[in-house]
């Protein structure tokens, strides 16, 4: 297997930008020197002399968030350098922390506790999911948005962002089924898991969220903002009409969906008709659930 070495792609990009991918790249080798904690020692002092020139944060971070989501994109979701890309920004949280001020363009009186939080992290990994102008097909596109999606995966299970919608987004488009339209009679819900539109990679993604962030969603029942829903989700008109609801249950996060995502993996796990890395990977996000089910951990 070939080594991993990111590559800057963005033309435009600040002068930091090539340490910053200097710094990834001795951190991601195999057998690196490079531990985590300096790594993100590396990144933060880029940061501190940015902040004695201009006085202000919120530029870098905005930039830095960007950078590293992009860098992201390149490394295999499945790959070791995932789990050092995750410890490298966990010990980045993990820094003594220190208040600084994003500067007016970001709101008056908007000052953060630097790193702690990982401000810019989340504003600017929704605009990543959206927009990957620079992957040269669509196949590769495809590819590099299970990398993001895995990346982002592993960070939220460290506890380091609040991601429940993205995790449902991709549960959603994995496991929740589709509607077959069907002529001079109402659609028809569709459960096969081969009717997904792009069902291999929605699966890798899917099954990410839940190895890596599944301790986090197993035993909640609460409404999550943004939260999307499937036809295997959703009452019938008639049913929500008489129950006045939309879902079968709530409209985010719960025991139930849990059950079904995890029975649709089972499905997907089992269906002699798909891809058998995609139906290993259902495998193992089934199994990882059972264990969190059991106090295992994932």
């Amino acid at each position: 297997m070939s080594r991993l070495h990111l590559q800057l792609e963005d033309e435009g990009a600040p002068a930091f930008a090539g340490r910053v991918v200097e710094v990834l790249n001795s951190a991601l080798a195999p057998d690196s020197p490079t531990s985590p904690r300096e790594a993100a020692t590396a990144l933060d002092s880029l940061c501190s002399r940015d902040y004695a020139e201009h006085g202000t944060a919120g530029s870098f971070l905005w930039w830095f968030w960007d950078l590293v989501h992009d860098l992201a994109r390149q490394v295999p979701y499945d790959g070791p350098e995932q789990d050092r890309l995750a410890a490298v920004i966990q010990a980045l949280h993990e820094l003594p922390p220190k208040t600084v001020s994003l500067g007016e363009d970001w709101g008056t009186g908007s000052s953060v506790q630097l790193w702690t939080n990982l401000p810019m992290f989340g504003n600017t990994y929704r605009e990543k999911l959206d927009d990957d102008s620079r992957a040269p097909g669509e196949a590769q596109k495809k590819e590099r948005h299970v990398n993001l999606q895995a990346y982002a995966a592993r960070i939220a299970g460290l506890g380091l962002v609040p991601f429940e919608m993205y995790a449902i987004w991709a549960l959603v488009d994995a496991l929740e089924g589709t509607m077959t339209p069907i002529r001079g009679a109402p659609d028809e819900v569709n459960e096969d898991p081969a009717a997904v539109e792009d069902m291999s990679y929605k699966v890798h993604s899917a099954a990410a969220w839940a190895i890596h962030a599944g301790r986090l969603l197993y035993g909640r029942d609460e409404e999550v903002t943004g939260a999307t829903a499937g036809p295997l989700w959703k009452l019938d008109k008639k049913e929500a009409v008489k129950l006045r609801r939309k879902f079968r249950g709530t409209d985010g996060l719960c025991p139930q969906r849990w059950q079904l995502w995890k029975q649709r993996f089972g499905v997907v796990r089992d269906a002699e008709g798909l891809d058998g890395k995609v139906r290993q990977e259902a495998g193992e996000a089934y199994a990882a659930m059972d264990r969190i089910e059991k106090g295992e951990g994932s």
